[in-house]
């Protein structure tokens, strides 16, 4: 069963703002603020950590589009960031639904925590 932790409010808690002046509404998940940047995307069905240290991802919002995110959960062997170029990666990133629980062995914790703690 999926969490609902992070998207127990009805209300938008964070905005999509497009140039042509399109907002979308959603809930915000993991660190707060504003971030300006193109938005891509990425079809991988795991390796959230990774896409999201990228290198090639610095400065880009990631739009994911497989729909369970978050499955596998988060762990440290799996962050790109140890090279300093990585260390910026994706400034966001964008799921169609909510985060999902981790279900997984190597799953030190779930990636709405990650991305609290990496801001």
């Amino acid at each position: 069963m999926a969490s609902t932790a992070p998207w127990t409010t009805n209300k938008p808690t964070g905005l999509v703002v497009l140039a042509n002046g399109t907002v979308i509404e959603g809930r915000g998940v993991g660190a707060t603020g504003s971030a300006v940047g193109e938005i891509c995307f990425n079809t991988a069905l795991t390796g959230y950590e990774e896409i999201l240290t990228d290198p090639s991802y610095t400065g880009q919002i990631v739009t994911f589009t497989f729909p369970h995110i978050g499955n596998v959960g988060a762990n440290e062997e799996d962050i790109e960031d140890l090279h300093p170029a990585a260390r910026a990666g994706a400034i966001g990133a964008i799921f169609r639904a909510g985060i999902t629980d981790p279900s997984n062995y190597r799953s030190e914790g779930g990636l709405d925590h990650w991305l609290r703690r990496r801001g």
